[in-house]
């Protein structure tokens, strides 16, 4: 096989079509930069990152980072609203979503941050949120997303974690459980993330498109992806 023939079958094998199911990250991913960091940065609170790193070294599960992140968080809700309307979003993301649907796939949320900012951003891209799981082959104008629970009031960052796995803890919402629990019921599982949270549900998919952080993971594992800046780029690999 000529070398050009090897690239179209890999080009082809990016395709998106029928039976399909995309899994995408959100902060870092569908946002330009990931939101707690915009937040924890902006309102000068360091010692998030005394969280994070902990975190990212498997001292801590990201449920006790998070509550730890965020209790440090005392902005009044409507300053916290206004710095999360600042964050610039991935304004192709919406177009991925109707292309790949266009296509015969489906496109699903999974995040380990916090819903009361990610329903907000969605919003903000015209996106509707469902209230389920999709059906296979039913197309809806609305999009699923799995997210740790969050309310924001006057005393702070109210977080549940109804997605977490009893049996390992690590993440708040477990992406993996999500995938696995999808997957039985679409031909391919393609993933699309930037960080620490994604090295699980990656690892679980046939196609991976990974940046920043997932990709240095990627290479560490020796595990093959698809490397890409934003969604134009995605959407010129499987439906541009």
């Amino acid at each position: 096989m000529a070398p050009t023939d090897r690239n179209a079958s890999a080009a082809d094998e990016l395709r998106l079509r029928p039976g399909d199911l995309v899994m995408s990250d959100f902060d870092g991913t569908v946002t330009r930069r990931d939101t707690g960091w915009v937040v924890f940065d902006t309102l000068g609170i360091p010692a998030a990152w005394d969280w994070e790193y902990r975190w990212r070294d498997r001292e801590i599960s990201s449920i006790e980072c998070l509550a730890g992140q965020w209790g440090l968080v005392a902005a009044p809700p409507e300053e916290l609203l206004a710095l999360i309307d600042s964050i610039e979003l991935d304004e192709r993301f919406p177009e991925f979503v109707a292309r790949a649907r266009d296509a015969g796939a489906e496109v699903v949320v999974a995040s380990d941050g916090l819903s009361f900012y990610l329903d907000r951003m969605l919003e903000r891209l015209g996106m509707q949120i469902c209230a389920g799981d999709p059906e296979p082959g039913v197309r809806t104008d609305c999009i699923a997303r799995y997210v740790n629970r969050a309310e924001l009031t006057d005393e702070g960052v109210v977080i549940d974690f109804p997605h977490a796995n009893a049996a390992c803890m690590m993440c708040g919402n477990c992406k993996t459980r999500h995938l696995a629990r999808l997957q039985e019921r679409y031909r391919r599982a393609i993933y699309i993330g930037d960080g620490y949270s994604d090295r699980c549900p990656a690892l679980q998919a046939d196609i991976v498109f990974a940046k920043d952080h997932l990709a240095q993971l990627m290479d560490d594992y020796g595990v093959r992806y698809v490397p890409f800046e934003d969604f134009g780029d995605i959407i010129e690999a499987t439906v541009g």
